[in-house]
């Protein structure tokens, strides 16, 4: 995938901790919404539980990114997998609803934590020509843990019920803070000397500015998902192995795409092209889903859906990080993060309300939001060019 013998060596590390860190939060996320209705969790307040991870990890993602500039990438990943580890553990406790808000907000500022300085490492140790196949190689084990973890929380909860997923996410949050915490070589931070006498690099926004709003509408999807899918698929008459299933079938052909995907993206030219016409796809399935009425069809769409997402994700992060200097990629890794976390917050909490009418009538909202974002992105970016 990568040529360079070294930049392989430098990033397996950080790929097998990614791995295990989101197989942990996968056992846990196609359940959660069902696992907190079953405790007495209104269903109105799936979306508030949903919004607040999201803000939680939004402000988190400002402030985290540009402190991983300074003082490194590792602890901050170190104190995300633990911070989402423990989130995992509250669940577990018998206690009042109202407290699983405070337990998903705990794990959304372990998220804020760990994905910028992840990002942000792999820019650090690859060559920009280089990054669209490295972001590729990081989203696919991103993903893999993704389709691994569903599945187990899916077999889990059918030999154990709803409560076993959540054990078998704690064991595995624990092996991913030792996975990071011998696992990851810390990247230099900034001296001290330096970063009292380093100016402030200005962040490039007629450039940067248009990703970081197609990535609110895009990632919006993720927060109507979080709280909208397995209730879907619920009504839909899945059980749930097949919700847990769902979302493993979602993961394995975003990996299969997804490192033609990354070989497409080191082409500067074609990382636009990319972007759009995946992300406009991307809003044509969800609309799709709103006409369907069988699980087997809506899974079969998720495995198209998951294509056209394999196309945005390497080209969008090597893009962004084209924009940024040594000094600033954690910062604008963070800004970038923090612009499609705003937009999970946005749609979770829409979401959290349209349920109650239905959850197709979410999934029409999260459709609607992303053709607005991406059409408001090509007018942003051509009046950039223009203006240059």
């Amino acid at each position: 995938m990568l040529s360079s013998s070294n930049e392989q060596t430098s990033l397996w590390p950080l790929l097998l901790a990614t791995l295990v860190v989101q197989s942990a939060f996968g056992t846990i996320l196609p359940l959660l919404p069902l696992f907190v209705k079953a405790r007495g969790l209104p269903l109105s307040w799936l979306g508030i539980m949903a919004a607040l991870y999201a803000l939680v990890a939004f402000v988190g993602q400002l402030f985290f990114g540009r402190l991983s500039d300074i003082w490194g990438r590792k602890r901050f990943m170190l104190l995300g997998t633990a911070l989402s580890t423990l989130g995992t553990l509250f669940f577990l406790i018998h206690t009042a609803p109202i407290y699983f808000l405070g337990f998903r907000a705990l794990q959304g500022l372990g998220v804020a934590a760990f994905l910028p300085a992840a990002n942000a490492l792999v820019a650090d140790r690859v060559p920009s020509h280089r990054r669209g196949r490295a972001f590729a190689l990081l989203s696919s084990f991103y993903m893999a843990g993704f389709a691994v973890g569903p599945m187990i929380g899916g077999l889990a909860s059918a030999v154990g019920g709803l409560s076993l997923p959540f054990e078998v996410g704690v064991v595995l949050g624990v092996i991913a803070i030792i996975a990071v915490l011998f696992g990851i070589r810390e990247s230099s931070p900034m001296p001290r000397s330096v970063q009292k006498e380093a100016k402030p690099h200005p962040i490039p926004w007629n450039t940067l500015g248009r990703w970081l709003v197609l990535n609110f509408g895009w990632m919006g999807l993720g927060g109507m998902y979080d709280a909208t899918w397995s209730i879907y698929m619920d009504q839909l008459g899945a059980s749930h192995i097949v919700i847990g299933l769902s979302w493993t079938l979602f993961a394995l052909p975003y990996l299969l795409f997804n490192f033609l995907a990354g070989r497409l993206a080191d082409k500067a030219a074609w990382r636009s092209r990319l972007i759009y016409g995946g992300a406009l796809l991307n809003g044509i399935i969800v609309l799709l889903y709103v006409a369907s009425d069988s699980p087997s069809v809506s899974i079969a769409l998720s495995v198209l859906e998951a294509v056209s997402m394999s196309l945005i994700t390497p080209s969008l992060n090597a893009d962004v990080m084209s924009h940024s200097q040594t000094a600033t990629r954690g910062q604008i890794q963070g800004l970038f993060q923090s612009a499609g976390t705003l937009g999970s917050f946005f749609m979770a909490l829409a979401s959290g309300y349209l349920l109650p009418y239905g959850p197709k009538w979410a999934l029409l909202a999260g459709a609607c939001v992303l053709f607005l974002s991406v059409g408001t992105s090509w007018v942003w970016g051509n009046g950039a060019t223009m203006s240059s």
